[in-house]
Parts: C-alpha cells; sequence; structure tokens
C-alpha cells in the first residue's frame, strides 16, 4: 500500500519543478509515471485541449505495458473535446470515478480501438487554470480492481499542479516569440540606422574635402557628429538583437503549445 508520504513527496516534486519552468513534456511524463505507480494502475495520461477547444489530444501518456504491435500510441491520437469520460470532465469541471466503463454510457471506446488497449476503470480530474479547463489527466485500470476513495483528492491536488506548469509553459512561451519579435525588429531597425550613418558619414567627408576645409575640423562638423551618433545607436540596436546586452531566452518548450497537426 503506497504510503501518504509518497503522495505528498510527488506533489512536492511538481511542485517544485513548476516553479523553475521546467519542460512541459518531462513534468508531465514523470507526474503521469510517478502516478501510475503510486496509485498502482495500468495507465495514467494527459489530455489537453488544443488551440480550438474542440479536441483532446495526449501530449505524454505513461503505460505499464505496451499496446499490440501496430496499433497506434496514444499520443499519435486526437479526438473530439465532448466525447468519453475526458470529455464529459471538461464540460462539468468535475473530477468522477468509473469503476466499470461498460456500464457508463459516457465512456468512448475509440481510443480503445486504436491503441488496442482495453480500459475497464478510469478515475480522471480536470486541470484547471484562470483562463478555465486546459484538459484532464486520467488514470486507469487499477490493479487492485477498484479506486481507493482518497485517490480522488490526490489526483485534483495533483492536477492543480499540472495545470499551473501548462499554463506556465503557454505564457513563458508566448513571451518567448515576442522576445524574438522584439529582437528582429531591433536588429532590422539597427541595421537600417548604421547603413544611414555610413552615407551620412561618407556624404560628410565628401563635402567637407570637396570644400578643401582643415581636415581636423571634419570630427566637428554637424554631418560628422550626426553619422557617429547614427552608427552608435544601430550597432547598440543590432547588439541587442543578437542577445550581447539583452541574454537570449533559454526555453526548452516546444514552440506553439496548443497547437497540435492534426495528420
Amino acid at each position: 500500500m503506497i504510503s501518504n508520504a509518497e503522495r505528498l513527496q510527488l506533489l512536492y516534486d511538481v511542485a517544485r519543478q513548476v516553479s523553475t519552468f521546467a519542460d512541459r513534456d518531462a513534468l508531465l511524463r514523470y507526474a503521469t509515471q510517478r502516478t501510475r505507480e503510486l496509485l498502482d494502475a495500468e495507465g495514467c495520461s494527459v489530455l489537453l485541449l488544443d488551440d480550438t477547444r474542440t479536441h483532446l489530444f495526449f501530449p505524454v501518456a505513461s503505460q505499464a505495458t505496451s499496446g499490440p504491435p501496430g496499433r497506434a500510441h496514444p499520443e499519435e491520437l486526437i479526438f473530439p473535446a465532448d466525447r468519453g469520460v475526458a470529455g464529459w470532465v471538461v464540460q462539468h469541471d468535475q473530477a468522477i470515478v468509473v469503476d466499470d466503463v461498460t456500464r457508463d454510457a459516457r465512456f468512448y471506446s475509440g481510443v480503445d480501438a486504436a491503441t488496442g488497449r482495453e480500459t475497464r476503470a478510469l478515475l480522471c480530474a480536470p486541470l484547471r487554470t484562470r483562463a478555465g479547463i486546459i484538459g484532464v489527466i486520467e488514470v486507469m485500470n487499477p490493479v487492485r480492481g477498484r479506486f481507493a476513495a482518497d485517490d480522488v483528492p490526490f489526483l485534483e491536488a495533483l492536477a492543480a499542479d499540472l495545470a499551473v506548469a501548462c499554463e506556465n509553459t503557454h505564457l513563458y512561451e508566448a513571451l518567448r516569440r515576442e522576445s524574438l519579435g522584439l529582437r528582429q525588429v531591433c536588429g532590422m531597425a539597427g541595421g537600417a540606422l548604421a547603413l544611414v550613418g555610413v552615407v551620412a558619414g561618407l556624404a560628410g567627408v565628401y563635402l567637407h574635402l570637396g570644400a578643401a576645409l582643415p581636415v581636423g575640423e571634419l570630427l566637428t562638423r554637424p554631418s560628422s557628429v550626426t553619422a557617429i551618433v547614427l552608427l552608435a545607436l544601430g550597432g547598440i540596436l543590432v547588439a541587442v538583437a543578437r542577445g550581447q546586452i539583452v541574454r537570449r531566452a533559454e526555453l526548452r518548450h516546444p514552440p506553439e503549445f496548443y497547437a497540435r497537426p492534426t495528420t
């Protein structure tokens, strides 16, 4: 029997990794594997809503055994968000236990048909964020036959931490894209300013020498000062774009958090 201390340790580990912006898939993979082990179940999966909020997909899944050869893996599947027990949890924002899926009309057998696995029982909890439900975490087929009463609050507590992890990943990825876009603008603007500065400097030199003025006065002329200022500003912007002043964010998260290919 798994002790409460082991469950608390998993919750602590997940919460700690959330605060450090750990890789989402690595965190979900660790959490689903440990949850499956702690609840002594055959499988545990996280399902997330796609960007249209009309389909659910599996970013990662932990299974005790693999499905039959040639069958699809859960990570390859996507299905309507209003199907199955998971869809019901998303719509009703409520954790649920189904001890026998054959007696529950909400069960969607399409995943089993695609993977070749047999789901007998399910425990499912919603992933809640400030923006709403973004998916669910579900545990299937407890080895002991039935889920225990304290399995539900444990999974709900874990789901709360995982939801924060997913939300942080999404927000941090959006910030990364904005940062990259700003650097591209800085690079283009810096290059343009530097080019104008070079042209202005060359034009000033040409006019200065053409007027047969003393070379020592060249740097004091307005055209020279303008060229130097433009070159300096352009160099600063280019340096920012290259990350020499603003350090480039080192993110391990995959781009387009909510995007999921449907092919």
